[in-house]
């Protein structure tokens, strides 16, 4: 059975910190500075002010539902049947402040005895659209929505209630700031007329000036046809701070815990695995599988590319994809190699006693990351690991890894040279998918390069395979070997052989094995 290993993902986990710092930083920044502070009350306003508008357009389209059913219980003759019929739906319908008819003929009547004391005059009027218009109340400190609407018998005018005050500016100082519906060169404010402009505008101003002597905080459009604008006093944006203060706080808090909880969690995550790791090494649950190389024009096996498996208690099998950039990440890697080294000399020993004693015609490729080939101690553990069991450097050969980049290339370079003395041979693995390029390959003496899987899975022998061809190109100037990796159908394998590719590796020829079945294989042929 295999499975994988359960850790925090590398990508959530740097997507969910960038999330929190950023969030952090911005929550800071509006704790200290005036001039987000006032951005986001302009935001928050604006959000408010939209949040009213729309449901004033919804409460007119009730109401015109309520004005179709009406329209057929009135007699338009302005009795006092038509106003019970006016004071009923007034009554019973909340989004009704004040309803009135005017007939065809002429005829008025409402459900207010004075409905018209109940506007500002002159009167002030902007138009929304040809039924909707706001009018100035009595005070002129709040603007009426009236909808007017065409019945079978004349028109129908109505009040809508006015909705709840914006939240926002409850709180605020008294004076502190106000707003102006302007349009049709109308003026209607709202707040304390008389006080706020002096507060805010350190002068006696008209509607008319005000926009040539302040800019208004906010300023966003009403259908088109009118404009709605809030000014404010420093002292109102100052206040606001205050009050949102203690969210900012609590999200502050928040977000910082998650984060550190977050860096807990990869911390901890990586401390268990490496554990993990740490005593599988000791307990020799890392075990080599070997996968054949073979030559195709030949049909004979000429070597093993060693693979690690992680083999827990249970008989679970981990895949190396699952554990060894972690082991890169945390520096096991390097012990992990080390002791596969000296695991595969063993094996290579075994497998000679079966060849009566013999030197094997085929070598073990051995995995290395970057970090690993720039450690000195890989020679001489190569060394011993060679005395130790007697086999042949030649029997052994590493292929260097591209999941991360050599960082000291002159180093690697050095030991592949002392490998190289020894009778071992350097390969590069996936060339053309990752870090190693060209340089490397003349910097490290690599005899042989492996080409990706992914390059082997889009060959078409009837189309130019552009990237594999270059690749051979490459190699043989070079005078290289190439092994082309992935080889799962037979017309891969043709469509290779005739590029010249004769060494494949892939499950059409073999899956990774354990020691176990290679000795059996290697019994029977015997």
């Amino acid at each position: 059975m295999i499975v994988k290993l359960k850790r925090l993902s590398f990508t959530f986990f740097n997507c969910a910190v960038g999330f929190l710092s950023l969030a952090i930083v911005l929550v800071l920044a509006t704790l200290s500075s005036e001039q987000i502070s006032t951005q986001l009350f302009q935001t928050h306003l604006k959000f408010l002010e939209n949040q009213r508008f729309y449901n004033y357009i919804d409460q007119v389209k009730k109401t015109s539902v309520l004005l179709d059913n009406l329209q057929y219980s009135l007699s338009y003759t302005c009795d006092a049947q038509d106003i019970v019929e006016l004071e009923k739906i007034s009554y019973y319908s909340p989004q009704i402040a004040s309803i009135q008819l005017i007939t065809n003929s002429g005829l008025k009547c409402s459900d207010h005895r004075d409905i018209d004391a109940l506007y500002a005059h002159p009167l002030q009027i902007i138009e929304l659209d040809p039924q909707i218009i706001l009018i100035a109340n009595k005070k002129n400190n709040k603007s009426i929505v009236q909808y007017k609407k065409h019945i079978l018998g004349g028109n129908v005018i109505v009040d809508i209630a006015q909705q709840p005050a914006n939240p926002l500016l409850a709180g605020l100082p008294k004076n502190s700031w106000i707003q102006i519906i302007e349009g049709n060169n109308v003026a209607l404010f709202t707040g304390n007329r008389k006080g706020s402009p002096n507060e805010i505008f350190s002068k006696d101003i008209t509607a008319s000036d005000v926009n040539h002597i302040v800019k208004p905080i906010l300023s966003m459009s009403l259908n088109n046809k009118a404009w709605l604008k809030y000014y404010a006093t420093p002292e109102a944006i100052k206040t606001y701070r205050n009050i949102i203060k203690p969210y900012l706080l609590f999200l502050l808090a928040l977000f910082s815990s998650a984060l550190i909880y977050l860096c807990y969690r990869r911390y901890h995550s990586t401390s268990i695995i490496k554990f993990l790791i740490e005593n599988a090494i000791k307990q020799n649950h890392l075990v080599p599988y070997y996968q054949a190389i073979v030559d195709a024009d030949k049909q004979q096996i000429c070597g093993y590319e060693v693979l690690i498996r992680w083999e827990t208690k249970k008989g679970k099998v981990i895949l190396p994809d699952e554990f060894i950039p972690q082991c890169e990440e945390n520096g096991a890697i390097t012990p992990l190699t080390f002791q596969l080294v000296n695991t595969v000399a063993k094996d290579i020993r075994k497998l000679e006693m079966l060849h009566h004693g013999k030197p094997l015609p085929f070598y073990f490729s051995i995995n290395l990351s970057a970090s690993v080939l720039q450690d000195p101690e890989l020679v001489q553990i190569t060394r011993e690991a060679l005395q130790h069991y007697k086999i042949a450097a030649h029997n052994i050969a590493f292929e260097l890894t591209e999941r991360s980049p050599i960082k000291d290339i002159e180093l690697a370079g050095k030991i592949c040279q002392q490998l190289n003395d020894m009778g071992i041979q350097i390969k590069l693995d996936d060339v053309g998918n990752g870090y190693c390029d060209f340089l490397a390959l003349q910097k490290l003496q690599a005899t042989t390069i492996k080409i990706d899987k992914i390059f082997i899975d889009e060959l078409d022998c009837n189309n130019k395979n552009t990237i594999v061809s270059s690749l051979v190109a490459f190699a043989d100037k070079a005078e290289v070997e190439v092994v082309a990796e992935g080889v799962e159908t037979t017309e891969q394998a043709n469509c290779l052989l005739a590029m010249g590719i004769h060494y494949h590796q892939g499950y059409l020829y073999s899956k990774p094995q354990p020691f176990s079945l290679i000795c059996q294989e290697f019994t029977t042929d015997e």
